[in-house]
């Protein structure tokens, strides 16, 4: 009897010719499945690590320019106040007392003759006020004491008594710079030029205004 081609993987399935022939197959599929080697799982490794490191740097830079934008924008609002203060003192004085028409110029202060409360054409000391810069500490104060007693009598003493004795109100802080000049034409009303800035950590702003008197 002869067998059929074939026959003997049917009847006999654990025959030698068989076993070699599955173990054959086997091994090549074995041989044919993909996987990745130490070199290109390091490769990935390495490429991710870099995109990591990318992706933090831009978004420390994105936090950080969004941080500075705020702070100049809060630094602009309080330069329009600080504005709005100084037009309001010297627009409603009643007189410039520095800087005046022999001292032109000031640094770090001004004084005016805020009004005349009693009507009687003298300045005294209560109706006077000094707006100044506090260097140790970069504070903007203007002081101002209604209670005080004594006529004024020059712009110096006044100075003196008020930083070491009056009441004072906090105007501003990290006000690092101050200058004043006065333009003092004849027929015209007195002109202040005023130039101040404003400091927070590294940022540092500088803005400029200008008032005159309105009487």
């Amino acid at each position: 009897m002869t067998d059929k081609p074939g026959a003997s993987n049917r009847l006999y399935p654990n025959h030698p010719n068989n076993m070699r022939s599955r173990t054959c197959t086997l091994a090549l599929n074995r041989k044919a499945t993909p996987a990745f080697t130490i070199v290109e799982l390091l490769l990935a490794m390495s490429i991710m690590a870099v995109i990591g490191v990318a992706a933090l740097t831009i978004l420390g830079a994105t936090t950080y320019g969004t941080s500075d934008d705020q702070e100049r924008r809060q630094m602009l609002v309080n330069a329009e106040v600080i504005k709005q203060r100084f037009n309001g003192a010297i627009r409603s004085a009643k007189e410039l007392i520095v800087p005046s028409s022999s001292q032109t110029t000031s640094t770090d202060y001004f004084i005016v003759w805020a009004n005349d409360t009693n009507d009687d054409d003298t300045k005294d000391n209560n109706e006077m006020v000094l707006v100044e810069r506090d260097t140790s500490n970069n504070e903007l104060h203007a002081y101002q004491n209604t209670s005080a007693t004594g006529t004024f009598t020059d712009a110096a003493s006044f100075r003196t008594a008020a930083l070491a004795s009056y009441p004072s109100t906090r105007w501003a802080i990290g006000f690092s710079a101050l200058s004043c000049t006065g333009a003092f034409g004849t027929g015209q009303l007195p002109l202040v030029t005023y130039k101040f800035t404003l400091t927070r950590g590294t940022i540092n702003e500088s803005h400029t205004g200008s008032a005159s008197l309105r009487q």
